[in-house]
């Protein structure tokens, strides 16, 4: 089942692996040849047989990496024995600066582009659009209510400020039930997804109100929590940037301007 392992348990169970010097068993000759079937098969052993996204040359020459669906991507030494678990840095003139791993942007700009126009659920500014942002979300997510919550402006510790579409910022919602595809969670995306008028569905959710149960073969949530999950998503909200970009977590509108004219 795709919801059987966590992200956390897999990060800790990868973790405490290492740790504890226990490593895959040693590959034979022809797994050493084989870089794939010797990394498919120790982090088979490691994550209690977690899907696993394309296993690819690293930025690294001679490592691997590999994204566990629903948890951390990693990098591995072709002969499976070895991982390395966190960022990696370019050494620059003015220090560190974290790797955009170009297959990854690639392949998220072409998921973007690939997108039908009922494959998201829009929540358009009434004016002009200047900016567009994905974001992988879960109904049952605080944090993805509280970015909802700000579509529009909002007071802030008695401050007024701008909300996404305030500042021309188009959300596109993608689905990612955090605790996987047939989870209760995805049966209520589904149902917004399904729906005749999805915002408004989609709105009611947010809003810890119900809405009819729905089920439709044009819905893309599973497709898109195993696709979120090949591409870095490890959590809910999480932006995706037409550019490729992909931040997981929370950023409050004016935040996220600022991310996004940055590059």
């Amino acid at each position: 089942m795709i919801s059987k392992v966590t992200k956390y348990g897999l990060a800790l169970g990868l973790s405490a692996t290492l740790a504890t010097g226990v490593y895959a068993q040693e590959p034979n000759t022809s797994e050493s040849a084989n870089p794939e079937a010797a990394i498919k098969a120790s982090l088979e052993k490691l994550t209690s047989g977690a899907q696993l996204g394309e296993i690819r040359p690293s930025v690294i020459d001679g490592l691997y990496n590999v994204q566990i669906i629903g948890g951390p991507a990693v990098i591995i030494s072709a002969d499976g024995k070895h991982v390395i678990m966190g960022e990696v840095f370019d050494v620059t003139d003015s220090g560190l600066a974290p790797v955009q791993d170009p297959y990854l942007l690639n392949s998220r700009r072409e998921f973007v582009a690939s997108l039908g126009e009922k494959e998201s659920i829009k929540f358009a500014p009434d004016g002009e659009t200047k900016h567009v942002a994905y974001v992988f979300t879960d109904v049952d997510c605080g944090y993805c209510r509280r970015l909802h919550s700000q579509m529009h402006s909002y007071n802030e510790m008695g401050v007024n400020k701008p909300g996404y579409n305030d500042l021309g910022i188009e959300i596109r919602y993608l689905a990612y039930p955090r605790a996987g595809a047939n989870s209760p969670s995805a049966a209520k995306l589904e149902s917004a997804w399904c729906a005749d008028d999805q915002p408004a569905a989609l709105d009611k959710l947010k809003n810890l109100e119900t809405v009819s149960a729905a089920t439709c073969e044009a819905s893309p949530v599973e497709k898109q929590y195993l696709k979120g999950g090949e591409m870095g998503v490890t959590g809910t909200p999480a932006i995706l940037l037409p550019d490729g970009r992909l931040f997981v977590g929370y950023q409050p509108p004016e935040q996220l301007l600022q991310t996004i004219k940055s590059k």
